[in-house]
């Protein structure tokens, strides 16, 4: 008990109609979020346990608001011994569609208006209202959001989940102030998956929480720079702790604004500090609080970084969440979507090991790389002819262009089979087949071969002509047969 409150946690959590919100195991809620809270042996389970209950689009996520505030209360009281495991599942509630919320942050007026008219619609009204939307969508981030939502209203009960979804929202956004209070202290910030770093993750997400993050994010970085660099190694030891984490770094990037000096200033001098994965961390939070106007030397520095043997996965998953099926370097490749041209050649270079890494999620890859070459989904039209479009009025870089057809070439069989590439591929007028598609860029066994050997060794796959010339789209568009 909160000795200047003088309440728990877990007050009030059986006056929660549970059954009602998740009917099929609702009465287990209260049981397994005080394990949660007690911490030690089972409580892990009891967090696997309230997933499978809560987890999005199921109906039991219904539940979710309230599930949301009593894991806040849980992770931010004081005498709870294992806050992160409160807060890995607080960020999958709050971040049910990750894909969705990146590259940029959702206009929450227009989202609550949005929600109350579905809830007040007619459901068949509603879903095919979301329908048109889904055609009509300007770019990928829309298509995603509109097509999960068009996917939620098709369950029973589909309008209750938009608003849940919301309020979720809502209930981490209320304990903003005591969810960056975690970000402080050496026990918060200390081991692996700390519970700092569980926090970083979960306000990065929330615009609205950027007045209690950002501040305390930008101090320590701060605070850091103005220490002195040359001290002993038993001593730099002991400070470790002291420093931004690099999953903070990634959050004062999504919350910070452009014109924060201070906060600018401190994440160059972390870029050319010389840490490999926090200088990779700095040059990410910088492209995502600069967008289009990201510095070329933290582009450029990324690049460089993840041309290592380390790699852009490895570099990814030190610093960015990692939601549900969504990996690190996937969620990072999309968000930095919010740089556009600026940060293309980049994009373009992780995008084969975000491809690597997509799973469940490569339609979303595909779509968004495909939009970052071609422009926005068109109507139908001869795939050449669009291409030719890219290249005359878009200015893109034809070998940039290939490079990510190329890219997407490489996608097993399954990926287009389970995971509907073919479908995106056939938005923009392109091939819906994995062998015609391969045939449509170029691409023969050979190349195939040559390509799997350059990515055993690390390296992205490059389209190479034939003897003959180039084949294919390549042939097409170049001048070969």
């Amino acid at each position: 008990m909160d000795a200047n409150t003088g309440r728990g946690p877990l007050t009030g959590v059986h006056d929660v109609d549970w059954a009602r919100l998740a009917p099929e195991r609702g009465d287990e809620v209260p049981g397994l979020l005080q394990t949660v809270a007690s911490g030690g042996a089972g409580s892990m389970e009891a967090v696997t346990a309230l997933y499978d209950i809560l987890r999005h689009p199921g109906p039991g996520y219904a539940a979710a608001p309230e599930a949301a505030r009593f894991l806040a209360d849980i992770a931010c009281h004081p005498d709870t011994s294992a806050p992160g495991e409160a807060l890995s599942l607080l960020f999958e509630l709050v971040v049910p569609v990750p894909l969705a919320v990146v590259p940029n942050a959702w206009d929450l007026d227009l989202w609550r208006d949005e929600v109350a008219w579905a809830v007040a619609a007619d459901p068949e009204q509603a879903r095919e209202q979301y329908r048109q939307w889904c055609a009509e969508a300007p770019d990928e981030q829309s298509y995603r959001r509109m097509s999960a939502r068009y996917g939620v209203l098709g369950r029973d009960g589909g309008a209750a989940l938009l608003q849940a979804e919301l309020d979720v929202r809502t209930a981490a956004a209320e304990r903003a102030e005591a969810l960056a209070g975690l970000l402080e202290g050496r026990e918060n910030r200390s081991g692996m998956n700390s519970t700092a770093e569980w926090a970083a993750s979960i306000l990065a997400f929330l615009p609205e929480a950027a007045d209690h993050a950002v501040p305390r994010i930008r101090a320590r970085m701060v605070e850091q720079a103005r220490r002195p660099q040359d001290p002993g190694v038993g001593l730099r030891m002991q400070d470790e702790w002291r420093k931004a984490l690099p999953a903070e770094m990634v959050a004062l990037g999504l919350l910070a604004d452009p014109a924060d000096a201070t906060a600018t200033v401190a994440l160059v001098e972390e870029l050319e500090a010389g840490n490999l994965y926090r200088s990779f961390a700095a040059g990410c939070a910088l492209a995502l609080m600069h967008g289009e106007r990201a510095p070329e030397q933290a582009l450029a520095k990324l690049a460089e970084l993840g041309d290592t043997r380390v790699g852009f996965t490895a570099l990814f998953n030190d610093a960015w969440p990692h939601p549900g099926v969504v990996e690190p370097v996937v969620l990072g490749y999309i968000a930095l979507g919010r740089c556009r041209g600026a940060a293309a050649e980049l994009r373009t270079a992780v995008l084969p090991e975000a491809l690597a890494h997509a799973g469940p999620t490569a339609a979303a890859v595909v779509g968004e790389a495909l939009e970052s070459v071609l422009g926005p989904r068109t109507a139908p039209e001869d795939p050449a002819e669009a291409m030719e479009k890219a290249l005359s009025d878009g200015g893109e870089d034809p070998d940039r262009l290939l490079r990510v057809l190329w890219a997407i070439a490489e996608l097993p069989q399954a990926g287009w089979e389970e995971h509907g590439v073919g479908d995106v591929a056939q938005a923009w007028s392109l091939p819906a087949g994995r062998a015609e598609f391969r045939d449509f860029v170029g691409v023969d066994e050979e190349e195939d071969v040559d390509a799997a050997a350059q990515a055993a060794d690390g390296g992205a796959p490059q389209p190479k002509a034939s003897q003959e010339g180039p084949t294919g789209l390549l042939g097409r568009l170049f001048g070969g047969n």
